[in-house]
């Protein structure tokens, strides 16, 4: 199975830590002061001393104007005008009424147009307004004559093709004005004034409306003075506008007039609105703030020039003034005036305000006669562009010289990046480096070339930070336009000076040092770094006078940069630290970029990881920040790429070559082993601690370009695919994600990770939905962005194919095995179906396609693989064992287990088995017989849990498989389902333990049970106890477990007839409290033990109870007599006097409850001691033979009872009932004759028990022969009818039919125990003979209750003695 990423969790870390290194870097950079930082102080006047290997511009080559442009001069009647138009690589040039565009980029060709007849006096080039030109016009020509201004359009030429110039019958008179400048905007307007000191505006539009012209022009805002000019004077010159200039961020048009005023004009709002910086006010105010120098004076002071600074260089700073002198007057807010400047500010002017004057610099080598007489320069014309600042000083009519400056980048960034955060008082310096240079001619126009941006836009933020930007763009060029041609001037970089001197005298080290000491140490690796990787950025270098191609340098130039990065880009030295430390400490901390970006105290990265990270987040800065994709239609829901195309190329063309050349060079960037000590000592560890995080930051890195690049990889893929489907087929809450993640996001968070896993799937469901093969576009994804589309991400797409084949043929073969192909595949990827986001959809709806194949074992065997691979560890178990706590982080496992389970059993419904009622079909059998193959103990739980729901417990009890005993034991906690164990024990032939989780139920206080069904509970276990093989068990005692569950059941029995009894004692207490003939007393006593009962009666019910409580707690309280002789009977007391006790109880007890209830007492007795004798005989110990037979034979005699009449033989009968032998009785009843102790003392009770003696012999005789026996016995003695009911003929007439006396049981009598009867006969009969009955003696306790006269007793003794010869008579001849 192939696995998810075993370090995944590793690659995030690492991403994470590398994404940290970028954010920081880009972070350092933007610490890059703000222009408006530099003008803590009202004037500046420092320069760095020119270097002439890094002076600020260098001249690449010069362009002499053509031959046949000074042909067409010659033919000059009146005027000749020239400019510059670097947007479409021309000079225009007016010679009369002709105007041409000269080629310069070639030096020969033109584009001639003479389609006028009027002195053309100036020319602008402008952006068109949109919908107003054929779509082929890139720009509009403005061609000012003195008396009208047309607009030319203009088709840029591809190439070194020729424009082309479109007639656009548009223009406007100029009513004799003479047209100074004019200037257009971004959108398309067109401004432009004139020596009228008014600005006007040209509106032009396709077609013409009804009260509007196609053409038109306009007043902006006039003079303030206008308005009061009389109309014949409107041409007098009101101090016209001399240049205007517009802030197009900022929409504000800025003019400069004659006499050094600055017209303020915002075009923001409906209404415009004019206010004037006055000439007075720049003056004065730049006199006191360069009070010290004496660059501002009043006979001198003149604006020659005006610039304007926008919002994307400076946020307050919005102007630039250039005066003759060549001092730099910089304006902007109110805010940032210090206290004098606010307090000298002239009330009606609103802004902007003078700020900071700039004093040009000197040069000690500048040529002689460079400067004026009064050590002043003389500038006719300047050019300022985001800190380059190049003017033209006038040497002479006919020749001008170039000063440039600039801003030194080295220092300022090494002391604004190095500030500390927490510490505000670092002041920047205004560090700015100068030249001069001389130039063949007059200068009549200066340009900045458009440069070329590699990797689109350049941040704002970073701008004016040279050493973060040289390489975003090309060289800096810069046109200047003289008499004899066209110039070309390079801005110098610091990388370029870099190159020049790595490939002029690679022995020069001490220049080197210089210039790794002016840049410092980090930025000049990176600058290494660049020229290692050949970044298209860099600049062809000099050799001589002729410029080399890099392909020619790059051997040598190469070597050089590894040489200086091994030698000056490891760990800083001792005191290099230290001094580190100690800048650290003080107001201006030391450079962070030598430092780790998350670093402890002790612990620094080399200097040249360190210019690693500074240069690939400067690689990632066109795309790190910036969103992936952006809405183009919100009706039709389009999108598209955030970033063009161009610049995600270029960005990953840049990566790719710094991941080769890390490759090359990984023993450069990897940190030397550290050499110890042994042991090593304190600082060795530290160093150690050090090498290892610079090692991690590395692969780090490493791992982030890989990402980076195949992430633009995949990316443009999306592009390439119609990026607006792609998005339109993933969950909507992924769009809104995707419409707000950053490019760091997308590479470096699993969250970006999973939605491009979301759009490749749609990519690949988009194939599919058009019946394409997905093997070339998945093969695709996997050579271009492998960790998007890894190997994984193959076999899932290939799994999908062949889904899609199953469901789309009609072979039942070939949808088969379609359907096993894609589950073998989709087992091999199961964690791209349940990844965090959406994996759980991608689950759902397979499973659903296996359902709907009727291929429900995949189903169930793909989700499941799914639920251990997702939790491969088993977390979840653990989580549910320890309770599942909300808090425990191992939830999300569950949770994801669970969504795998529920689609297991999806399954299941589908195929029937949450219905209560049928039996299973062979899918259903066989799919569950697969799910319950999986070892995956948490969702067997999960589906018996699911059965149980649904009602199925009938096939919990058909299981088997190692979960299902432990699962049903945990279902025995539960009311419900507390009989499913011992059912799946009797299932499965296990009686023992079955017999034992019975008796568990049975004892059990947790469940609702009446006592009857704890009853029943210990009779199955009895009978299943009884059905376990001895031995069976090892570690069961089979025998005792089954006496011990008898003797429960056998107390159960016991407590159950204690509770009927304490029922029924409650029903009779509750009669009597609610008798209305009982006193109030009685009855109120009635209630109370009615209550007392039934709270016994209620706990007595409530469980089982040990024998001793019943005894202790019920029986003997309430003096239940029949229970505490059970209770003997189950203890094996052995202690006659309780048990005689017992019995007397017993009986005195029936005896009051007949008498209570009119019946006959001893009937009673007589039945209740028979049901009771026969439910424990033949226990000696609770039925004694002896004492039965003194109990009963005494109780007719007693007190009590001597008033009801017992029937002969009556103690016999029931004897006899319940079970004991004629022999025993015999012996027992002889041997009260023997001993006559107690009450048998005396003739009457001799006469008792010979009696009773005489019956039992009787029946013992018919026992053994026949009751034939009796009949003759009775003929012989001449017993009557009447008589012989009186014996025991209680059946009616005897007959040789007759069974017995109404006697039952076994035995004979035999020869020897005949010999022992006829032995007893005669002594009876001695006894009998003996006695003497005159007068009636009364020798016994209960003699007195016998009754009887004396001739009665005589009469009786007599007939006793006869029956008794008779039967000694008989057993003679029988034995």
């Amino acid at each position: 199975m192939t696995q998810r990423p075993a370090d995944a969790d590793a690659t995030e870390a690492l991403l994470k830590l590398a994404s940290k290194t970028v954010d920081d870097q880009l972070g350092r950079e933007q610490k890059y002061p703000e222009l408006s930082d530099f003008f803590n102080v009202d004037f500046s006047a420092s320069y760095a001393a020119s270097d002439p290997r890094q002076q600020i511009l260098r001249r690449k080559r010069a362009i002499s104007l053509p031959d046949k442009l000074f042909e067409q001069y010659n033919l000059l009647e009146c005027r000749c005008f020239m400019g510059l138009f670097p947007e479409i690589g021309r000079v225009w040039i007016t010679i009369d009424h002709r105007l041409f565009l000269w080629n310069y980029t070639d030096g020969g060709n033109y584009e001639p147009y003479e389609e006028l007849d009027q002195i053309i006096v100036n020319v602008a080039l402008v952006k068109p307004k949109q919908d107003v030109f054929y779509e082929k016009v890139d720009y509009l020509l403005v061609i000012a004559t003195p008396i009208e201004v047309h607009l030319l359009g203009l088709a840029v030429g591809s190439g070194s093709s020729q424009h082309t110039f479109y007639i656009t019958n548009m223009s406007v008179p100029t009513d004799n004005v003479a047209i100074r400048s004019i200037l257009g905007t971004a959108d398309g307007r067109i401004f432009m004034n004139g020596n009228d000191g008014r600005l006007w505006e040209i509106d032009y539009q396709a077609e013409e409306g009804w009260f509007s012209k196609k053409c038109s022009k306009r007043e902006v805002v006039a003079s303030p003075l206008s308005y009061f000019v009389p109309t014949f004077l409107s041409r007098i010159r009101v101090d016209p506008i001399v240049k205007v200039v517009f802030d197009e961020s900022r929409q504000i048009v800025y003019g400069l007039t004659e006499n050094s005023n600055i017209e303020v004009i915002s075009l923001t709002g409906g209404a415009h609105t004019r206010s004037t910086i006055k000439s007075s006010y720049i003056f004065q105010e730049g006199r006191r703030k360069s009070s010290q120098h004496r660059v501002v004076d009043e006979n001198s002071f003149k604006i020659a020039d005006i610039h304007i600074l926008p919002l994307t260089e400076s946020k307050d700073v919005s102007l630039l003034a250039v005066t003759s002198t060549g001092t730099r007057l910089y304006f902007g807010h109110k805010a940032l005036l210090d206290y004098n400047s606010q307090r000298n500010l002239d009330q009606a002017n609103i802004g902007p305000y003078l700020l900071h004057v700039r004093i040009p610099p000197t040069f000690d080598n500048a040529p002689e006669g460079v400067l004026g007489p009064q050590g002043h320069y003389r500038i006719h014309q300047s050019l300022y562009s985001n800190g380059v600042f190049i003017a033209a000083h006038s040497l002479h009519d006919a020749a001008d010289v170039l000063i440039a400056t600039a801003p030194d980048s080295g220092p300022i960034n090494k002391l604004s990046t190095a500030s500390q955060p927490g510490i505000s008082n670092y002041i920047p310096k205004m560090d700015e480096k100068a030249m001069i240079a001389g130039l063949d001619g007059k200068i009549w126009g200066m340009s900045e070339v458009p440069g070329v941006d590699y990797a689109g836009p350049i941040d704002p933020s970073i701008a004016r930070n040279e050493l973060a930007t040289q390489l975003s763009r090309s060289a800096r060029e810069y046109l200047v336009l003289t008499n004899s041609g066209v110039q070309v001037f390079a801005k110098r970089r610091p990388i370029d000076a870099l190159q020049q001197l790595l490939l002029d005298d690679r022995g020069l080290e001490s220049e080197l040092a210089s210039f790794f000491t002016q840049y410092g140490r980090v930025e000049s690796c990176a600058m290494c770094i660049a020229v290692l990787c050949r970044h298209p950025g860099l600049s062809p270098v000099v050799a001589g006078s002729h410029y080399m191609s890099l392909q020619s340098t790059m051997a040598p130039i190469n070597a050089a940069a590894a040489r200086l990065l091994l030698e000056w880009g490891g760990k800083r030295t001792p005191s290099e630290r230290a001094a580190s430390e100690r800048v650290a400490s003080s107001t201006v901390a030391g450079s962070e970029l030598g430092r780790p970006v998350s670093q402890s105290s002790s612990g620094q990265y080399t200097y040249r990881h360190t210019a690693l990270s500074l240069y690939l987040a400067r690689l990632l800065r066109p795309i790190w920040k910036r969103k992936v994709i952006k809405v183009t239609n919100t009706v039709r829901g389009l999108v598209d790429s955030e970033i063009s195309d161009l610049v995600l190329t270029a960005v990953q063309k840049d990566l790719f070559t710094l991941r080769t050349v890390l490759n090359e060079h990984i023993q450069l960037f990897t940190p030397n082993p550290i050499v110890t000590s042994n042991p090593p000592s304190e600082s060795d560890q530290i160093e150690i601690e050090n090498a290892n995080a610079e090692s991690k930051s590395l692969k780090a890195q490493m791992l982030l370009i890989t990402q980076c690049i195949e992430g633009i990889a995949f990316v443009l893929f999306l592009i390439d695919s119609k990026m607006s489907e792609a998005v339109s087929n993933i969950q909507s809450e992924s769009q809104q994600a995707l419409l707000g993640i950053t490019y760091e996001a997308l590479l470096t968070t699993s969250k970006g990770h999973d939605l491009c896993r979301e759009l490749v799937t749609a990519v690949i469901n988009k194939q599919m939905g058009h019946h394409m093969s997905v093997d070339a576009v998945s093969d695709t994804l996997q050579r271009i962005c492998g960790s998007f589309c890894n190997p994984g991400d193959v076999l899932f797409y290939k799994a999908t194919e062949h889904l899609r084949q199953s469901i789309s043929s009609k072979d039942p073969a070939d949808i088969e095995d379609h359907a096993r192909e894609s589950l073998r595949l989709f087992k091999k990827v199961p964690f791209l179906l349940v990844d965090e986001t959406h994996g759980r959809n991608k689950l759902q709806g397979i499973c659903k396609d296996y359902i709907g194949l009727k291929f429900f074992p995949g189903a169930v065997e793909l989700a499941l693989s799914c639920a251990q691979d997702v939790d491969p560890s088993n977390k979840a178990a653990g989580y549910v064992k320890d309770g599942m706590n909300s808090k425990d982080n191992r939830s999300e496992q569950y949770a994801q287990r669970i969504i795998c389970y529920e689609n297991t059993v999806n399954v299941m419904k589908e195929l029937g088995l949450d219905s209560a009622q049928g039996p299973l079909s062979s899918f259903a059998f066989h799919t569950l017989e697969t799910a319950l193959q999986f070892d995956d103990s948490l969702f067997h739980t999960f589906l018996y849990d699911w059965l149980l729901s649904h009602g199925r417990s009938d096939y919990l009890l058909e299981i088997s498989s190692p979960y299902i005993e432990e699962y049903l034991k945990q279902c025995t906690l539960l009311e419900s389902t507390r009989d499913l164990l011992w059912r799946y024990y009797i299932k499965v032939d296990d009686f023992g333990h079955a017999a034992q989780e019975l008796g568990r139920i049975a004892d059990s206080t947790r469940y609702r049970l009446t006592f009857e069904m704890r009853l029943e509970y210990l009779s199955l276990a009895v009978s299943n106890a009884k059905s376990y093989p001895v031995g069976s068990d090892p570690k069961t005692d089979n025998s005792r477990l089954l006496v011990e569950l008898e003797e429960k059941l056998e107390v159960g029995n016991i407590q159950l007839d204690i509770i009927l009894t304490l029922k029924a004692m409650v029903q009779e207490q509750s009669r009597l409290a609610e008798n209305p003939q009982a006193d109030a007393a009685s009855r109120q006593e009635a209630r109370i033990r009615a209550q007392d009962i039934d709270n016994l009666y209620q706990s007595c019910s409530a469980q089982l109870l040990d024998v001793n409580i019943l005894y202790h707690s019920y029986v003997v309280p309430l003096k239940i007599y029949e229970s505490m002789l059970a209770i003997y009977h189950a203890s094996d007391i052995d202690d006659e006097y309780h048990v005689r006790v017992a019995w007397e109880g017993f009986i005195a007890k029936v005896f009051m409850e007949a008498v209570e209830n009119g019946r006959s007492p001893l009937t009673d007795i007589e039945v209740r001691i028979k049901d009771l004798g026969r439910r424990f005989y033949p226990s000696a110990k609770v039925t004694p033979i002896a004492t039965m037979v003194q109990i009963l034979e005494r109780y007719p005699y007693l007190r009590q009872t001597a008033g009801y009449r017992a029937s002969p033989g009556w103690a016999v009968s029931i004897l006899r009932d319940i079970g004991f032998p004629y022999e025993a009785l015999f012996d027992s009843f002889h041997s009260i004759i023997e001993t006559r102790k107690n009450e048998w003392i005396g003739p009457r009770a001799s006469l008792v028990l010979i009696q009773d003696i005489e019956f039992l012999l009787r029946a013992w005789l018919a026992e053994s022969h026949g009751t034939a026996i009796l009949v003759e016995l009775n003929n012989e003695l001449g017993i009557t009818e009447d008589e012989w009911l009186l014996y025991g003929g209680r059946n009616g007439t005897l007959s040789a039919t007759t069974p017995t006396l109404g006697l039952v049981g076994t035995g004979s009598l035999d020869r020897f125990r005949a010999r022992k009867v006829e032995d007893a006969i005669q002594t009876y009969v001695r006894m009998l003979e003996a006695a003497s009955w005159t007068p009636t003696p009364v020798a016994g306790a209960f003699d007195e209750n016998l009754g009887g006269s004396t001739p009665q007793l005589v009469a009786k003794a007599g007939n006793l003695v006869q029956r008794l010869q008779a039967l000694r008579g008989r057993l003679q001849r029988l034995y």
